[in-house]
């Protein structure tokens, strides 16, 4: 009897921890929003174009978002800096971390 419940008792946990694992990749995988420097609306961070190594800076981060590539560019003409998409943005962003 002790066998059949504590097998029991491993399965269910084994069980809630694929749950709260599956649960957490999701949460990964949600379309995260990041503000427009041109408008200030919110735009999926994935659809988004970043201006980095800009002469001006954000208040909270050395990078700029825009839900348009032509503002993207518009603010590297003022400002200096190089445009890249979300995949790039998020590359550069790994190696700095490490």
């Amino acid at each position: 009897m002790k066998t059949i419940l504590l097998t029991f008792l491993i399965t269910i946990s084994l069980v809630a921890s694929e749950k709260e694992a599956a649960q957490t990749q999701s949460v990964k995988e949600e379309i995260k929003y990041i503000v427009d420097a041109k408008n200030y609306g919110l735009i999926a961070a994935k659809d988004a174009f970043y201006v980095i190594d800009s002469h001006k800076y954000g208040t909270m981060q050395d990078y700029f978002a825009f839900a348009k590539e032509e503002d993207a560019n518009e603010h590297v003409k003022k400002y200096g800096g190089n445009v890249v998409d979300y995949e790039t943005y998020k590359k550069i962003e790994e190696e700095a971390s490490k």
